[in-house]
């Protein structure tokens, strides 16, 4: 049995999967984390005839939308670029230092370490030119700290395949991500300690896979669009989706993600507010509105504020919302239709013009959302939320580029979903020197180092195979599971030739366990 969390801006939803399908939901309001998700896991264990749990995945937007808000903490960025490169082309952090020392693209150390700067701030990132052919670099200088950083990130830690500006920008993000999503993650493990659950825990990545809770802890800027990706792929394995447009309406955003080939499309360098990662992710967009999103007094009128400022009026909150004007509309009657129009009528008008205007303005903007991630003309959409039978429709009916609208059984809970049907997968790659005798592969943390057959001549196939094996191991120390199908990415080498003869070769190649969707429902399925 699997425990999907999708830790929303407004509330927590909860899913358990077994055998047969979907036996148990949950949603609760998200006033505090570690006290939301117990009362997630109570209520799915209530829901369930048993709640034998084999592990729990949790997607969180914390890290994103602290990066929005600008509150991440500052980070000294602490680069050893070596010769030939720019330094300032690896700046990234509030403070910048560019310590001496060398490594070559054979992974040799040619010059040692020099650094006497004292850094500002309590977080940093530590990115050697080649870290990731040899680590000895990053390491020395971080043993050399003279006080205990808040949170330290490595270059050769941040990921696969990465040029030297790409692990500096994405070791930043990993460095200044970390405080927020450690706490985050505590108040997870301790939620789930209480609830008696002993299962390990995953996190959902932005790319629509999972890592393992210690590989993500290493690489927390992992988790960009992570909320995203959970609501994509729950609507996907929901509806069986093969082309189309995935909208899910929160309370406190909307997000809208593409779908191509029955599974979430990417894009590569995915960064969000200050955050920049050379991190792949869902192909998305978010908008600041949602069923929470407060009505504003404009020079033209009225609009959503594009900002969640507390439960709707007609749910027993202090201001007027989009789901008060859906009350005032008669399509949404969840609570009290009187005190939705009085909130309306604060704001200095008539209730039902101000809704059809909200209404209006809300269809708009995600009809244009819509339209900008479509590659191929009209689509069908999936959406997903508490309010998916409600606006669904209607996004159908007001635009042309939608086809129709999906609203699937468990729509409410799409991105809870999303987690338990997710799969790990981590980009690896595999560097083997065989005139010096080495292999080097990098996935998630620290690189691994094996010895091969000096001056030993490799065939592709031979090759194919190794980061095959490379990248089904990275997955299952993420947390993963064995005799999954592998994406090989890229192979390429050239032999090593001196006084005319050949006495080695280098290898450079890169493969993932396939990102996937690991089970199926058909509408409605228990």
């Amino acid at each position: 049995m699997i425990v999907g969390i999708d830790t929303g801006g407004t509330n927590v939803d909860g899913v358990v999967l077994d055998g047969s399908g979907i036996c148990g939901t949950a949603k609760v309001p998200n006033t505090e984390t570690r006290a939301s998700i117990e009362e997630v896991i109570e209520a799915l264990r209530d829901a369930c005839d048993r709640f034998s749990i084999d592990r729990v995945v949790v997607a969180t937007t914390l890290v994103v939308n602290a990066a929005v808000q600008n509150r991440l903490p500052p980070c000294t960025n602490l680069v050893i670029p070596g010769p030939g490169l720019a330094p300032d082309r690896s700046f990234f952090g509030a403070e910048n230092h560019v310590a001496a020392g060398a490594v070559d693209h054979r992974g040799r150390i040619t010059e040692p370490l020099e650094y006497d700067q004292e850094p500002t701030y309590d977080v940093r990132a530590v990115t050697a030119k080649f870290s990731d052919r040899n680590p000895e670099l990053e390491r020395e200088l971080t043993a050399n700290f003279e006080t205990d950083p808040q949170a330290v990130a490595l270059g050769n830690e941040s990921g696969a395949g990465l040029t030297f500006p790409e692990r500096a920008a994405t070791t930043v993000a990993n460095a200044r991500a970390k405080p927020v999503f450690s706490a985050y993650e505590r108040a997870v493990e301790q939620a789930i300690a209480e609830a008696g659950l002993e299962a390990p825990v995953y996190y959902l990545k932005g790319d629509g896979a999972m890592l393992g809770s210690e590989a993500m802890r290493t690489t927390p800027a992992h988790t960009i669009r992570s909320g995203s990706a959970a609501s994509a792929l729950g609507l996907v394995a929901l509806t069986d989706m093969d082309d189309g447009i995935v909208v899910d309406i929160g309370g406190t955003t909307t997000d809208v993600s593409r779908i191509a080939n029955g599974f979430p499309d990417r894009e590569p360098d995915v960064s969000e507010g200050t955050l920049e990662t050379a991190y792949s992710g869902i192909t998305a967009t978010s908008l600041p509105i949602g069923g929470d999103t407060s009505i504003e007094p404009t020079d033209s009128g009225f609009g959503l504020a594009d900002e969640r400022a507390g439960d709707a009026a007609a749910l027993g909150g202090d201001v007027p919302t989009l789901t008060d004007a859906l009350h005032v509309l008669g399509i949404f009657q969840a609570g009290n239709v009187a005190d939705a129009s009085a909130a309306l009528r604060s704001l200095g008008g008539e209730p039902e013009p101000i809704a059809e205007t909200i209404l209006s303005e809300f269809e708009q903007r995600v009809g244009a959302a819509i339209e900008s991630i479509q590659v191929e003309g009209p689509s069908p959409i999936a959406v997903g939320g508490t309010l998916a039978p409600i606006l669904g429709p209607r996004l159908a009916e007001a635009h042309e580029a939608v086809t129709e609208a999906k609203i699937p059984g468990y729509a409410d809970v799409a991105g809870a979903v999303g987690c338990g049907v997710a799969r790990v997968s981590v980009d690896t790659a595999v560097h083997i020197d065989s005139h010096r005798g080495i292999k080097t592969i990098t996935a998630v943390g620290s690189e691994r180092v094996d010895s091969v057959q000096t001056g030993r001549q490799f065939t592709d196939k031979e090759v194919r195979q190794i980061v095959a094996e490379a990248a089904q191991d990275a997955a299952i120390a993420a947390g993963g599971e064995p005799n999954k199908p592998v994406q090989i990415q890229t192979t390429d080498g050239f032999s090593v030739v001196e006084r005319g003869t050949v006495v080695g070769q280098i290898i450079n190649a890169r493969a993932r366990v396939a990102p996937g969707i690991e089970r199926w429902f058909e509408e409605g399925s228990p």
